[in-house]
């Protein structure tokens, strides 16, 4: 029986020991370091959620933020993230970005959805004279200070195309991550999603720039839902100043998503914020993705091509392929799998395409940071 007790008085002082190694080895060990983000943004209400949990994040450090006309103009999408910098006791480097698309009239849309301001009737007013205009320089200077940094977009990719047009070699070795594009059916006509369809022409730009492009779809972000009174409450009871602030512009949203209604509502830029935190929540796949650029029904749809035979109409056009097809019956030996891969080759994948993510390890990430005092 000593022997017993001597022997297990042994065994947990090597416990002890060994716990107050590994916590010191903890508190020695450096932490990760903080993801760098910089964050393009048409600051509608869904941004608003988005960026406000990105700040709250330990993990991110985010640089600072461009603003683009989308879900309201560009002056509202600035006044909204100055209002919520204050709601939170934060700043950050702002620049003005771009009043409307490369090409087309801006769109006026989304005050349907996001109110006249881009955030209901929450919006603070903010001097704004004195804010630099050039969003394009701003991420390219962000980009050289920072190399490997990520950029989320989560509205058009107006300001982003201009860089890359402008400022192509410093962009390189950015990890872009962009709200954009769809698979299946769109949310702003039957083919397209909002963000491609304002502005086409800047997504083939991006799109079409070779830079490390990782798309959060629709097909992926309606997934990202919340029921809006249980949403609601939480907010309003558990989330401090920030939680009141954020009802406030939720409830009109909801609202105008549901036609009051009540029941499931989207948050889709959480999605891609939340990716970035953890890339893990979505599931990314290599694809070949066109924009179509037309005015008509098509404008701003995203096909996208995953599987081999997909990508063959992408990369070459009907006279190309029936020229092959001539070939295999009339050429000796001739090897149509070689033929299409020179195809493939001069037109590899330019996108990483999320078109799933797992909804409630996602949801319990968000909802977790946001709602921590």
């Amino acid at each position: 029986m000593a022997r017993s007790y001597r022997l297990f008085s042994l065994f947990v002082a090597i416990a002890v020991i060994g716990m107050q190694v590994g916590t010191a080895n903890a508190e020695d060990r450096p932490r990760p370091a903080a993801t760098k983000v910089f964050i393009d943004t048409d600051s509608g209400v869904d941004d608003i959620f988005a960026i406000a949990y990105l700040l709250k994040e330990r993990s991110i450090n985010v640089l600072g933020f461009t603003t683009v006309n989308g879900n309201t103009t560009v002056s509202n999408a600035t006044n909204n993230l100055l209002t919520l910098f204050d709601v939170i006791g934060t700043t950050k480097p702002v620049t003005i970005g771009a009043a409307a698309p490369l090409q087309l009239p801006a769109s006026r849309v989304g005050q349907l959805i996001h109110g006249p301001s881009g955030i209901w009737f929450s919006q603070t007013q903010h001097n704004l004279a004195a804010l630099p205009t050039d969003a394009p320089a701003a991420i390219a200077a962000a980009a050289r200070a920072n190399p490997g940094m990520t950029l989320l977009t989560l509205g058009p990719l107006t300001n982003v195309a201009q860089a890359v047009q402008r400022f192509p070699q410093d962009l390189v070795g950015v990890k872009i991550v962009a709200l954009a594009g769809a698979r299946g059916p769109g949310n702003r006509t039957p083919v397209a999603e909002t963000n491609v369809f304002i502005d086409p022409q800047a997504s083939e730009i991006v799109f079409g720039s070779g830079l490390n492009l990782t798309m959060i779809t629709l097909d992926a972000f309606k997934q990202v839902t919340v029921d809006s009174a249980e949403f609601t409450q939480e907010l309003t009871n558990d989330g401090g100043q920030l939680g009141q602030f954020l009802a406030s512009i939720f409830g009109p949203y909801s609202n105008a998503l549901t036609q009051g209604q009540g029941g499931l509502v989207g948050l889709p830029d959480v999605a891609a914020a939340v990716y970035v935190v953890q890339p893990s929540v979505g599931t990314p796949t290599s694809g070949l993705v066109r924009i179509v650029t037309n005015t008509d029904y098509t404008r701003g749809q995203t096909i996208i091509a995953i599987e081999p035979n997909a990508k063959i109409g992408l990369v070459t056009d009907d006279a190309q392929l029936s020229g092959l097809a001539d070939q295999v019956f009339t050429t000796p030996n001739f090897n149509l799998f070689f033929a299409l891969a020179v195809f493939f080759a001069q037109n590899p994948d330019n996108a990483q395409v999320v078109l799933d993510v797992y909804e409630r390890p996602l949801l319990r990430l968000f909802e977790r940071r946001l709602l921590e005092h």
